[in-house]
């Protein structure tokens, strides 16, 4: 076991404090380490949420008492899995853990499901290396001391405020870079293009690599300051559309116009025309 891990455990246990591990549900060693404890020293994360129906597939929060256990020692042998991440407490109780986190999971409007991974050891990191240590405690709530493999080797950091606060709005740590967004987005808008423009994109790909052209679309979206998911859809489909196609559309922005002036003048401009040619 690494030094370091080995360390922080350590010392967490002469402290008194009981450790906790934050696990993938996804992960192989899932059901190896539910069958290993009893119903109150594991709890799923998802449960009494609006995310219930991914509870039996979502991050578990497990109580470690045997740290030698097989299952916990496989994961501590390969972090770099990105399996989760382990944390200390002041007593072994997870019901203040879980709601501290479920009150923290929707990142999105009502009728979205869109959940804030805390589970990923390496969204835990981008936090804590993003947000000041005055926003530390709002964040880890009850958690005394986290400790977590982030770019090759572990880390750990001390609460300064263990406590249960409630969650802020806006939410300081939704703000965080993510440094795969760009990658993200390219390989979200090519899958969609696949799904609901194949044969343009297919055209496309006869004289031009659609990575590339993507690139250059979404560059010019960066210049326009048009960052909506309407606005990014309407101006790939449009753009595509000219490539492969005879539709052309007078794009550049009026001095002094707006973003989002500018993206109405221009979506109009294209009913406009299709109305003209119905």
């Amino acid at each position: 076991m690494d030094s370091l891990l080995h360390c922080w455990m350590a010392q967490q246990q002469q402290s008194g404090h009981p450790l906790c591990l934050m696990l993938d549900g996804n992960h192989e060693a899932r059901q190896r380490l539910m069958a290993n404890r009893a119903p109150s020293h594991y709890c799923n994360l998802y449960s009494e949420t609006a995310a219930a129906e991914l509870a039996n597939t979502g991050p578990l929060i497990l109580l470690l008492e045997q740290l030698n256990e097989p299952a916990l020692a496989d994961l501590l042998l390969h972090p770099e899995s990105n399996w989760g991440w382990l944390a200390s407490l002041s007593a072994s109780d997870l019901v203040g853990v879980a709601r501290h986190w479920r009150e923290r999971l929707r990142v999105a409007p009502e009728g979205r499901q869109v959940l804030y991974r805390i589970h990923d050891n390496r969204t835990l990191a981008r936090a804590l290396a993003h947000l000041g240590k005055e926003h530390w405690p709002a964040y880890l709530g009850p958690l005394i001391s986290v400790c977590y493999w982030h770019e090759g080797r572990w880390h750990h950091h001390e609460n300064p405020a263990p406590g249960d606060y409630p969650a802020p709005d806006p939410a300081p740590w939704l703000d965080t870079p993510n440094p795969h967004a760009e990658a993200i987005l390219h390989a979200n808008i090519l899958r969609y293009l696949l799904a609901e423009h194949s044969e343009d994109l297919a055209a496309l790909v006869e004289f031009q690599d659609p990575r590339i052209w993507l690139a250059q679309v979404l560059e010019q979206a960066r210049s326009w300051q048009w960052r909506e998911p309407a606005q990014l859809e309407f101006l790939v489909v449009r753009r595509l559309a000219e490539a492969t196609g005879s539709s052309v559309i007078h794009w550049l922005p009026r001095i002094g116009e707006a973003p989002g002036e500018h993206f109405e003048r221009v979506m109009e401009q294209w009913h406009s025309e299709v109305g003209k040619g119905e």
